[in-house]
């Protein structure tokens, strides 16, 4: 397997470690998670990256929700205005 195509994954206790980490100073956590967005999304390839990653997640929710509604899907955007039809003469 090539370097470049490796994937990591978080263990469990790292996974606590970073929670806690995060939980300690949210507001510091937060700030630096806003700097790096900002220092970031000028940059062409980072913004498709993160864009892509969206649009993923987005696709995995809209599907988790879909199979909890039962396959019903809820109306998406603003209503759609109906016509009013107006009769000339009309008493």
């Amino acid at each position: 397997m090539n370097d470049d195509t490796k994937k990591t994954t978080y263990t469990p206790a790292m996974k606590k470690a970073i929670k806690k980490y995060r939980l300690n100073d949210v507001e510091a956590y937060n700030g630096r998670q806003r700097n790096y967005y900002n220092n970031n999304k000028d940059d062409p390839e980072w913004r498709e990256r993160f864009n892509e990653r969206c649009r993923k997640a987005n696709a995995i929710y809209r599907e988790k929700k879909r199979e909890e509604l039962g396959g019903a899907l809820k109306p998406q955007g603003r209503p759609r205005k109906i016509p009013v039809v107006r009769v000339a003469n009309m008493v």
